[in-house]
């Protein structure tokens, strides 16, 4: 499930959805929806996602 395991990278790089808005230049309340599974990020989102907790898209999406 993404949303499990965008929350799980999250997790693993000990940030909070905060510090990720900083980095990626996108709003929390996103964040909050796809780690909960309200709604899912755009596939040029989601790249980014994944450059930014040195992971695959596959491993996400998976």
């Amino acid at each position: 499930m993404l949303a499990k395991r965008l929350k799980v990278a999250r997790h693993k790089k000990n940030l909070t959805q905060q510090e990720v808005v900083g980095k990626i230049k996108i709003s929390r309340q996103s964040i909050s929806k796809w780690e909960n599974g309200a709604s899912v990020p755009d596939i040029n989102t989601l790249k980014a996602l994944a450059t930014f907790y040195e992971t695959t898209i596959h491993d996400l999406t998976k």
